[in-house]
Parts: structure tokens; C-alpha cells; sequence
């Protein structure tokens, strides 16, 4: 079961993350060149002493003195730290009443009003911050503590990273998921945030002892945020169905897919809960970090990665309802790379699902076969470095469903084995993450 050590862990890794991120550059100061070099070095160093004792009398986020620059402010805060601040984004970003809706907490100024040129005419200390008068005669305010969270140096950019996503954790064949319990990440916020962390790091855990009811993943799902509807419903059965619109839900033998890769917005998160698990043999689940399998393809073979990163595959679903809160007829179609890689060249999307990718190819016909080749070569380090067991009833994993892979081995097709899967989006799982963060008194 979760632990209080690790959630202990957890916090003490946002704490230290936390304080690497206050870590900032300290600016340096330089002597007058009309100067002598005794006389300069008398001047800086009293100059040094005078901000010291300036910064001890002042709170760490306060502004204790500004530069001029051609293009930017450059500002020191009470702790040391200190970070230029470009002029054309101080304007854009100004807080005034008229520039910036607080209740809102959106921007009213437009960028049809911005002087790309605008600089200061006039700044002045304010309380811990700054007052600007603007070339375009606009005046606005700052205090320290909002500049410092948004300066332009690595530590808060880093912060802010972190905001916004936890940096993720590849795992391969030896990894153990982390286990919760479903009643009591129900009624424990502190739970609830570590199952949240653990799914942004590690991108799986277990959940144990859920009710013996089929919609107990939406209902998990709707503490946190909202169910992510498709055309399958909130929930769907995943059982050997009679006239079945999808092979999932027949009794064959599963290979390592995300779910719904025929969405151009891919659930975040799948929630898998078996409700009756087949006693024979048949039925045991084999899951795969696409992320740590990514990244052995691309360290091994650099050409296969670069193929399938940059080839758009089709994944398709097309068909009928099989029961009443199914969409009746649906015909979903949408195009991607295997894999998905950011601006910094970092793996953000898997898509791998043979079931419903599409026979169709947008590809000259030369290049199909290294296209295949490619697959093949992830598919198969995804299989490598797999782990393999058999759900009991009660348990219910979750996955992070843009990374993580899944499959099933094949069962009798007279079994009643039924699994349950329902999907949340990563929109509201991180949502839901910094408020808790924020709750708690550990947001970065």
C-alpha cells in the first residue's frame, strides 16, 4: 500500500526542487573606467557593502536596486539574486486595472497597442518594487515578488517548468508499481497529491481494494476533475462482446497499444479496473514505458527514431454501438507520428495501437519499408523491457496513456472476464495537482 514515507518523499523532492529553484545568478558589478583602479575598487566595494546591508533589510522577493539597460531592467532582489527584464515584456505585461483584469486574472492590454520600441522614461523604488513612466506615456507598478517568480533567469524558468509538468521518470523491465488505496485517496488530499505526482514521474500506479462496481473509475475520476467522454461513453466494458465494434473487446490476444490513437486528442490518463479476471489461464496484462523505450531506440538506432518521429501514421475507428451510452454510429480518424517530440527534442507522445491504425499511408512507396522496420525495432524493445502480471479483482491500474503501452495475452472465449476502462484528461489531472499544491503549502 502507499506509504507515508513516500509520501514524505515526494514532498521532500518538491521541497528541494524548491529551493534549487530560488537559486538565482548573482549580478556582478564593474568600476568606472574614468576612474583610478584604487578609487574604483574602493567604489565597488562600498557600493557592494551598501547593497549587502540594503538586502538584509529588505525581504528576498523585494527590489533593492535596478539598472538601465539598452533593452532591458535589470533588477536585484533582496536575496541577491538578480534578472534582466526586457522593457517590451514589463509593458505587456503591465498590472495596472486597465492593463490586467486581477478578478479574471487575464490580460485586457492588446498587442495592437504595444510599441515594440517602448522603453522607460522614468523608474522610481515603490514599496519593494518599481514604478515605470513609459515612453508611450503609460505608468506602471511592479512589486518584487512578482517580478522575481517570472525572472529571466535558469532557476525560476526551471520553477516554472515544474509548474506546469514534473519532469518524468523512465522505467524499464524492473519496475514496481507504486500502490494506493482507492478509499483513501477518496477522503486524503495528501494521497490524492502523491498518486497525482507519481502518475506525472512515474506514469503508472496501482490502485487496490476498488468496489466491485463498474463505473468505480469514473467515480474516482470525478473527485479529481472530469471523465474523458469518447464515443465508447464514460466507461467501457471490456469484455468478449457479441457483434464487437472494437478487437479490444473480443478475447484475443492484445499487443502493446495506447488507447484511443484514432482521438487527435489522446486520453491523458486510463484507468483499468478488473471487475472478473479469468481463473485459467489467459487474460494476464503486459505494460511498457514508451518513454524509456523511445529513448533506447533513439540512443541505438538514431535513423528508426528520426522515422518515426517525423512519419505521420493514420489510426482509424469506425463502427456501431454495443450498448445504449455508446455513440451509435462513429467514424473517427486522425494522423501522427509514433512518436512526438517537443521543441527540446523530448518524447511527449507515443501512439502505438495495431488494432486501429490504418492500412492507409501517406508515403511515397520506397519509403514504407523502413517505415515498418522502424516499428518493428520499438516494438520490440517495448516488449524487452516489459513487465508481465495478472490483475486481481479489486485492483485497478492507472497508466499515463501518452506514454505507457499496454497489451493483453489471450483468453477462452467462454470466459467472463470483465476489465473496465475509463480515461482522465492531463489538463485536469495537473489542474487538480497545483491547487492541491497550493492546498497543501508545497507549490512551487
Amino acid at each position: 500500500m502507499f506509504s507515508q514515507r513516500y509520501y514524505r518523499f515526494l514532498l521532500s523532492t518538491a521541497a528541494a526542487l524548491k529551493c534549487v529553484a530560488r537559486q538565482q545568478v548573482r549580478g556582478k558589478s564593474g568600476g568606472c573606467s574614468s576612474c583610478s583602479v584604487q578609487r574604483g575598487l574602493s567604489l565597488a566595494a562600498d557600493a557592494r557593502q551598501q547593497l549587502a546591508l540594503k538586502c538584509q533589510t529588505h525581504s528576498r522577493s523585494s527590489v533593492v536596486s535596478w539598472v538601465l539597460e539598452r533593452e532591458c531592467l535589470k533588477v536585484t532582489f533582496g536575496d541577491g539574486s538578480a534578472s534582466q527584464m526586457p522593457y517590451v515584456w514589463l509593458r505587456d505585461n503591465c498590472q495596472c486595472p486597465g492593463c490586467y483584469n486581477a478578478v479574471a486574472l487575464g490580460r485586457n492590454f492588446l498587442l495592437d497597442d504595444l510599441d515594440f520600441e517602448v522603453h522607460p522614461i522614468e523608474v522610481q523604488d515603490s514599496d519593494g518594487g518599481v514604478k515605470i513612466n513609459w515612453s508611450d506615456g503609460h505608468r506602471s507598478e511592479y512589486t518584487g515578488e512578482w517580478l522575481q517568480d517570472r525572472a529571466f533567469t535558469p532557476a525560476a524558468r526551471a520553477r516554472q517548468r515544474t509548474r506546469y509538468a514534473f519532469r518524468r521518470e523512465p522505467w524499464g523491465a524492473d519496475h514496481q508499481l507504486v500502490e494506493f488505496d482507492y478509499h483513501t485517496l477518496l477522503r486524503d488530499d495528501q494521497t490524492l497529491l502523491a498518486w497525482l505526482l507519481t502518475m506525472e514521474q512515474k506514469g503508472s500506479a496501482m490502485v487496490r481494494n476498488t468496489p466491485d462496481s463498474d463505473v468505480a473509475g469514473p467515480r474516482l475520476i470525478e473527485h479529481i476533475a472530469f471523465v474523458k467522454q469518447s464515443h465508447y461513453g464514460p466507461h467501457s466494458p471490456v469484455i468478449n462482446r457479441a457483434n464487437s465494434n472494437n478487437v479490444a473487446f473480443t478475447n484475443s490476444k492484445l499487443g502493446m497499444h495506447n488507447d484511443l490513437a484514432q482521438y487527435e486528442h489522446m486520453p491523458g490518463i486510463i484507468f483499468i479496473q478488473c471487475v472478473k479476471q479469468e481463473p485459467g489461464a489467459g487474460g494476464a496484462s503486459v505494460i511498457s514505458d514508451g518513454l524509456f523505450a523511445a529513448e533506447c531506440l533513439r540512443r541505438r538506432h538514431p535513423e528508426a527514431f528520426q522515422v518515426l518521429a517525423t512519419t505521420d501514421a493514420y489510426f482509424w475507428d469506425k463502427g456501431h454501438a454495443n450498448f445504449s451510452w455508446e455513440m451509435d454510429r462513429f467514424f473517427k480518424i486522425s494522423k501522427r507520428p509514433i512518436i512526438t517530440v517537443n521543441n527540446d527534442q523530448e518524447v511527449v507522445c507515443v501512439a502505438m495501437n495495431n488494432g486501429v491504425r490504418a492500412s492507409h499511408l501517406d508515403l511515397s512507396a520506397h519509403l514504407v519499408k523502413k517505415f515498418y522496420a522502424a516499428m518493428k525495432l520499438f516494438n520490440d524493445i517495448l516488449y524487452d523491457n516489459a513487465i508481465t502480471f495478472k490483475m486481481e479483482e479489486g485492483e485497478m491500474m492507472t497508466l499515463d496513456n501518452v506514454r505507457c503501452v499496454h497489451g493483453r495475452e489471450a483468453y477462452d472465449a467462454q470466459s467472463e472476464r470483465h476489465i473496465e476502462s475509463s480515461y482522465l484528461d492531463w489538463d485536469e489531472a495537473r489542474c487538480r495537482r497545483r491547487r492541491l499544491q497550493e492546498d497543501l503549502g508545497v507549490f512551487l
